[in-house]
Formats: structure tokens, sequence, C-alpha cells
């Protein structure tokens, strides 16, 4: 089966290609592909957009100049604002959560057909649904540069009931960043918010360092809905130590979001250094390895 939306490329996993949607949707029914679900999960995706499509105009103001979402406005258009207004930063708009919104409602289709097993992947935002019951982790590649798109960490998750979610961001990605991270990894109770803290933890992932180019939004992208915000052009050799005041400056962030409640943990490179923030009150949620 073959529309001009999306595409089922095998059994139980369907890919969409449309407009700036690039996202990969997997479903399975007490072992098997159900591609029944994962098509009701794309037909689900494109209504979606169609809501952010005529919602855009609201989606592109800055939260901070929201008194309050729309009475009439959809349960997506909502989700999404209420996670980015979960950061505290008024100069952010709703779009910092549309990647892993879209992906959090694709999900929730393909588990409302009867998919016992759902992922969606929007470009690395990914949620997923899986019964504690089928496995006891789940295994994700982890890029430390989103510029390259290579995997070089596994992230194993223990606890995937509880974490529902995770996005990455940084310096190369789809969306600007005011910050020099290259890559920033937030678990969360679902994509959304783990897409709007993403953002932010990477947006503060940053250092005095002549090294840094930065730039107005609307010079790399005109129709930027960040516009009058200085965001980071390129990165060259940075100075000894300014990684570390980097992803200290991040790590602080990444803090701030889990005390309260919006994420279990983030993993954050900086020109080649790491550093892992966990709740402390559950630090076995998941571990990171590289890989081989």
């Amino acid at each position: 089966m073959t529309t001009t939306k999306y595409s089922v490329i095998q059994e139980g996993t369907v890919y969409i290609d449309y407009g700036p949607i690039t996202m990969t949707l997997e479903a399975r029914r007490e072992g098997y592909p159900f591609t029944e679900a994962a098509v009701a999960g794309a037909e689900r995706v494109l209504e979606v957009f169609n809501d952010f499509t005529v919602y855009l105009d609201f989606l592109r103001k800055p939260v901070g100049a929201i008194a309050s979402v729309p009475d009439n406005a959809p349960q997506t258009v909502r989700k999404m604002t209420e996670s980015v207004m979960l950061l505290g930063e008024g100069d952010f708009t709703s779009l910092a959560a549309v990647a892993g919104t879209t992906s959090d409602f694709a999900v929730e289709a393909m588990a409302a057909c009867g998919a016992d097993y759902a992922l969606a992947n929007n470009g690395g935002d990914i949620a997923w649904y899986i019964p504690t019951k089928q496995k006891s982790f789940l295994n994700v590649g982890l890029i430390s540069d989103v510029s390259s798109g290579r995997a070089t960490h596994s992230l194993k998750i223990k606890s995937f009931g509880e974490i529902r979610g995770l996005a990455t961001s940084g310096l190369g990605g789809r969306s600007l960043t005011r910050g020099i991270a290259s890559a920033v990894t937030a678990l969360a109770p679902d994509s959304s918010r783990a897409d709007a803290a993403a953002t932010a933890i990477a947006n503060a992932c940053y250092c005095n360092d002549p090294a840094i180019e930065q730039c107005l939004a609307e010079e790399l992208d005109y129709g930027t809905d960040i516009r009058g915000l200085t965001v980071t052009k390129s990165v060259g050799c940075l100075r000894s130590g300014s990684a570390e005041l980097a992803l200290e400056a991040g790590c602080r962030r990444a803090e701030t979001l889990i005390g309260k409640g919006m994420i279990f943990g983030v993993v954050l490179f900086v020109a080649g250094a790491m550093q892992i923030v966990k709740t402390k009150e559950r630090g076995d949620l998941f571990e990171v390895a590289a890989l081989d």
C-alpha cells in the first residue's frame, strides 16, 4: 500500500515523508507485525499536522505572550503548548515540542487500534508503548553529534513504562540552537516534554569562547519562529575548559527540569565530552555505554 504521504515499507512498519515530517512507525500485536495499526498511526499524524497548520499563528507566539490555550484548540495543540510552558521560558514557542508531540499522538493511535507494541521515531524524537511484561529493557542508539546522525552510544532504558519518550537536540540538527551542545538527549514521561526539555538544555550549553560564532535566527532561517533571538552558527576549536563550562551550564538546567518532574534524566555531549544527569531518587532508570 502506497500513498503520496506515507508508505508501508514492510509489514507493521510505515514511513511518512510529508512536508516537514520524516517519521517511521512500527506496530505489533502478540509479537506479529500489525500493519493496520501502523497505518492508523500515520493517518493520525496527518491529522495532527493539519491541526498544527490551522493553529500555526498561535503556535508561533512566544508562550510568555499566551494567557491561555484557546478552549476550542485541539488536544494536540494544547499538549505541545503545555509542555513548553513547563520550561518557564517565555521566549519559547509551542513549536519547541512539535516533533515529540506528533510522536506521542502517533503511538496513542496505534495502541488504540490494538497494537501491544508501538513505536514512533520522528527524526530522533521517539515515543513508545511497550507493556513491561513483553521486555525488561529497551535499547536505543544514542548519537553524540546530531550533525553526523551516527549512533556512538547505547542507551539502555530499564523502565520504559515510566519513561515513554525521548528527544535529541543540538547544533546541526533540524532546529536552530542557542547553545554549543553537539547532542542533548532528554528522557521523559512522554516525547512532547522530552522535546521541549532537550531544546532548552541544548540552549543552556553555552560559554563565552571566541571560537563560537552566533547570529540572529532569521539569518539562518528566514521563516523561523524565534526571530530576533541569537543562535549558534558554528563552533570552531574551543579553548581548554570551555566544553566543560558549557556542560556544567547544561547540567544545571537539566537538574532544574528534573526537579520540576518534567524529565527523568538527560545525556549531554559538547565537543566530545559527555555528562549524564539523572533523577536522584531513581538513578537506575537508564544506563549509557559507548559502542565498540
